[in-house]
């Protein structure tokens, strides 16, 4: 008996070969809704991040170019403490009295660039920064300027040194009037000398004072290397600064020390010690030293001293010499 094969049911038919792109159409309403809803959520979450980015842009736009307007729920919470740091010797009380904050205004309310001309306007400060710290803290970071060198507006006042509040120069020449020093450190500041105080242009106080940087270097090492020598040095003169390159100090001891900017200031300190020390050897009464030169080399450093007048003998047939000549101090040379 000859058996027939069947033909499987699942063998491919005609229309398996079609291809269809479209997908089915939902049979019914059920499923019709939920793919009207799927394409409402995906077009609401592009909506969503469209909408997030563009307010987030204007957002950051308005931060940038006024942070104020940004700030409206803290505009009502008052300044409670201002938080300072310093390198110098100002004060939080200075600090509050040059600001003169109402204790009312609101934090977000202070204009901080007018705070810090406020601030800047006495000189003595070099660079402030001024910061919100919320909720109600305002801080306050100054440089300050150190004082090389004290003066006064008028030269006859600066000689007796009364009358009138010293000024004090920086070692950038920047001339301010400087407050809240201690006593000890006014009293070691040497007098500036031999220049002339001019008004700003701008008509911001004294233009600044050229060649205040090898001064500073040379009062340094002088603080450095010899301290109780630098403790004498009571005026400090430019009248030679520009024209010869010197530094001119005057102390108790010696009416003219010449210092040279060309040469290094330790060397010359080293060999003005140890003239000091040799001159002080000499027997009492001996003539006062008028000027010790170290500007003019290391070999030899001229030394003159002042010598007292000799008074005239009567009837004498040889005339007075001359002032100049008179003036004139007798000179020696030191070979440290």
């Amino acid at each position: 008996m000859n058996h027939v094969p069947l033909i499987s049911q699942t063998a491919p038919t005609w229309r398996d070969a079609i291809i269809q792109d479209t997908p089915p159409r939902p049979r019914h309403g059920a499923a019709r809704r939920r793919l009207a809803m799927a394409s409402v959520r995906h077009w609401a979450a592009v909506g969503a991040i469209t909408a997030c980015l563009i307010f987030g842009y204007i957002g950051w736009r308005a931060w940038r170019d006024n942070p104020a307007v940004l700030a409206a729920p803290a505009s009502s919470v008052p300044v409670r403490e201002i938080a300072l740091r310093t390198d110098g010797v100002l004060t939080r009380a200075w600090v509050e009295r040059i600001l003169n904050i109402d204790r009312r205004a609101g934090l977000m309310n202070l204009d901080l660039a007018a705070l810090r001309d406020r601030l800047l306007q006495s000189g003595q400060i070099r660079t402030a920064v001024l910061a919100r710290r919320f909720p109600d803290v305002l801080a306050v970071i100054i440089e300050e300027r150190s004082p090389v060198l004290r003066t006064h507006a008028r030269p006859e006042v600066a000689a007796d040194n009364t009358g009138q509040d010293p000024l004090y120069v920086a070692r950038d020449g920047f001339i301010f009037s400087g407050e809240l020093y201690p006593d000890h450190l006014v009293e070691s500041l040497p007098l500036l000398a031999g220049v002339t105080l001019t008004r700003d242009p701008a008509g911001h106080g004294f233009a600044p004072i050229e060649g205040m940087e090898p001064v500073t270097a040379l009062l340094g090492t002088a603080r450095s290397s010899a301290p109780a020598l630098a403790k004498e040095f009571k005026v400090v003169s430019l009248a030679r600064f520009a024209r010869d390159g010197v530094i001119l100090v005057r102390t108790p001891e010696v009416a003219e020390i010449a210092f040279g900017t060309r040469d290094d200031f330790y060397l010359q300190i080293a060999r003005l010690d140890y003239i000091l020390e040799q001159l002080r050897a000499r027997p009492a009464g001996a003539s006062p030293i008028h000027s010790i030169d170290l500007s003019v080399g290391s070999r030899q450093v001229p030394v003159a001293f002042d010598s007292p007048p000799v008074p005239p003998k009567p009837n004498a047939s040889r005339p007075a010499p001359r002032a100049t000549e008179a003036a004139r101090p007798p000179l020696t040379f030191f070979h440290p």
